[in-house]
């Protein structure tokens, strides 16, 4: 008989952890990150101070993130691809500005890198394919590996859209 009320007490338990655990948060809101103006996937391409393309380079897709800390710092990531640049740098929330240190940390080659001048251009640029109108980028890097050389590199915001995944310098 006792073995009946301890099931009874657990099943009863089973029950409401069952239908508290189904009860729906309103509307719950994650909230953004801080730079969340600066973060996304881009199509970018490297070129060389004259403006020609550097190296035969195309379109690579870069990602731009924040940093663990939530501030003004994010990341700039070409994934170890072409320019291998993985380094921090830092944002102007109010002028949509960025650059970073003289010398930062350059995370895929152990070397370091100098950006400058970076800026996000809202609704500054098309995709290829669908042509949807995106935010651009635009920064400059000098690298210790090409020192006194100052790469430009400017592109363009993912869209998502497959028609759009694939961009090449014609």
């Amino acid at each position: 008989m006792k073995n009946i009320y301890q099931l009874k007490f657990f099943l009863a338990i089973v029950v409401v952890l069952c239908l508290t655990s189904c009860d729906e948060v309103a509307d719950p809101d994650p909230g953004f990150t801080t730079t969340v103006d600066f973060a996304g996937d881009w199509f970018i391409v490297g070129y060389f101070e004259d403006g020609s393309i550097a190296y035969g380079g195309d379109y690579v897709l870069y990602s731009t993130y924040n940093t663990a800390s939530n501030d003004e710092n994010f990341w700039i990531d070409d994934h170890g691809t072409f320019f291998e640049i993985k380094t921090k740098v830092q944002a102007n929330f109010d002028a949509l500005t960025f650059s970073g240190a003289a010398n930062s940390e350059e995370l895929y080659t152990e070397g370091t890198v100098t950006v400058s001048n970076g800026k996000i251009i809202t609704y500054g640029g098309r995709s290829f394919g669908t042509e949807t109108v995106v935010d651009s980028i635009y920064f400059e890097a000098e690298f210790d590996w090409d020192p006194g050389t100052i790469y430009r590199f400017g592109g363009h915001r993912r869209t998502g859209f497959l028609e759009d995944d694939a961009p090449h310098i014609n």
